[in-house]
């Protein structure tokens, strides 16, 4: 038996289907999808559909990432907090372009699945932690190793962090499939893993590929986004490009900035002149290019 896990797709409809389509050429026709569906790429609607085709003809298991949380708090919150602008834009543009049907599902996930059925070694499966949707496991970390010692199973299938890798300890595995819209490393290829039975329980696969990068860069402008949140798409198209994620990076360095000059500074209200500086400052453009010059 063989199972694909995605992970943090975060709105790439096109590197979801690049790994759909090589999935199904496989045979698999089950999924392991951990979270962070959509946020931060255009039409998130797109990414809705194909997880819908995949719920409807193959088995599915799903957990809510920290992001699925973040667009069901703010409509339980009433609709406020967010904003236009580098800041809260991509998340208000992301809102405002799902339906009922697809934050009710959002609602339905848990943060956390043992997954316990006949025929298969068990597997537990979240997007942070089993315990925090946004709290991330690192290699090495004390919750990492706390997180491993506790498991049912032998085997966890985390997300987050969008770092693909594996962790042993005290022969418990935990397995990060990468990121599928938004991947670190490898030159931006989209990442996930396929998990094969074998005698001794799962092997994992770490799985790189080339997609249509210009399908997906292209629809930042047709969107809307880019006017929505411009510095965040910016950046979100130069991981998109290169592998290398500064999204942190410009975020802290444009609250900063605004410190500096106004001696205080609330999220989500970051002037974009502060952002316009800090994507010059680390050598992005308003495509997501690096700038050379």
């Amino acid at each position: 038996m063989n199972i694909a896990v995605f992970s943090d797709i975060h709105g790439n409809h096109a590197a979801l289907q690049a790994c759909i389509d090589y999935c199904v050429a496989k045979g698999i026709t089950t999924f392991i999808l951990l979270g962070d569906y959509v946020t931060d790429c255009p039409y998130p609607e797109k990414t809705i559909e194909k997880i819908n085709i995949l719920r409807n003809y193959f088995k599915c298991y799903m957990v809510k990432g920290n992001r699925e949380e973040y667009l069901i708090n703010y409509r339980k919150n009433g609709c406020t907090g967010w904003k236009k602008g580098s800041a809260s834009g991509a998340l208000l543009y992301t809102y405002e372009n799902l339906q009922n049907d697809d934050l009710e599902l959002f609602d339905s996930l848990p943060i956390y699945e043992l997954i316990d059925e006949k025929g298969m070694d068990k597997i537990e499966i979240c997007h942070g932690s089993p315990a925090n949707a946004s709290e991330p496991l690192f290699p090495d970390k004390r919750n990492m190793k706390r997180t491993l010692v506790h498991l049912k199973a032998d085997i966890l299938l985390h997300g987050h962090s969008h770092i693909q890798g594996t962790y042993i300890y005290r022969g418990k595995k935990a397995i990060n499939p990468g990121s599928v819209g938004l991947p670190w490393y490898h030159g931006g290829k989209t990442q996930f893993a396929i998990l094969h039975s074998s005698a001794s329980g799962w092997d994992e696969e770490m799985v790189q590929l080339d997609y249509d990068r210009q399908a997906i860069l292209d629809d930042f402008e047709s969107s809307g986004i880019m006017k929505s949140a411009p510095a965040w798409a910016a950046v979100t198209m130069h991981t998109i490009r290169t592998g290398v994620d500064l999204n942190q990076i410009v975020l802290l360095n444009a609250m900063r900035l605004c410190e500096v000059e106004r001696g205080e500074v609330h999220w989500p209200d970051i002037p974009e002149k502060y952002w316009a500086i800090s994507l010059r400052e680390n050598n992005i453009d308003l495509y997501g290019n690096d700038i050379t010059d």
